[in-house]
């Protein structure tokens, strides 16, 4: 599962429409690799400018943090492929907020997928024909586990 939590300034992300195109363009970066859609969480916290300091300092400039997750898949430890992962992240979040003006910054955790259930379910592997009926369904449906 990715599990991205966005922190922002509440003049930003004010529409569902704006939350929305950003938590689809997230969506989509997993989909693209085969994931089921349901496996995207997108948590937006609005937090007040005075919450949110960076360097000791209150910013100017709407600051927002982005934290993700990701369990489903664990990527190669292999430079080239997070270099090339995190273009595609760049790419995903740039008109949602870099082509805003804001300032803002990311990571990226990978978690342990065996500490991992949905609907208290063990997630089928990746690319697997179960996970692909999970996609198919868009839902987590039983399915035995080797």
């Amino acid at each position: 599962m990715p599990l991205w939590h966005i922190y922002h300034p509440p003049t930003t992300f004010t529409t569902t429409a704006s939350k929305r195109s950003l938590a689809t363009a997230l969506t989509k970066l997993y989909t693209d690799i085969g994931l089921p859609a349901f496996y995207v969480n997108v948590f937006f916290h609005s937090m007040q400018p005075s919450d949110v300091w960076i360097g000791g300092e209150v910013l100017e400039r709407p600051f927002v943090r982005l934290v993700g997750e990701q369990i489903a898949v664990r990527m190669p430890d292999q430079d080239e492929v997070y270099a090339e992962w995190l273009g595609k992240v760049d790419e995903a979040i740039k008109p949602h907020i870099h082509d805003m003006g804001y300032d803002w910054e990311y990571h990226i955790d990978e978690t342990e997928r065996r500490l991992w259930k949905v609907k208290g379910l063990y997630a089928p592997p990746f690319g697997s024909e179960e996970e692909n009926m999970w996609a198919k369904e868009n839902k987590a449906v039983p399915w035995k586990k080797e």
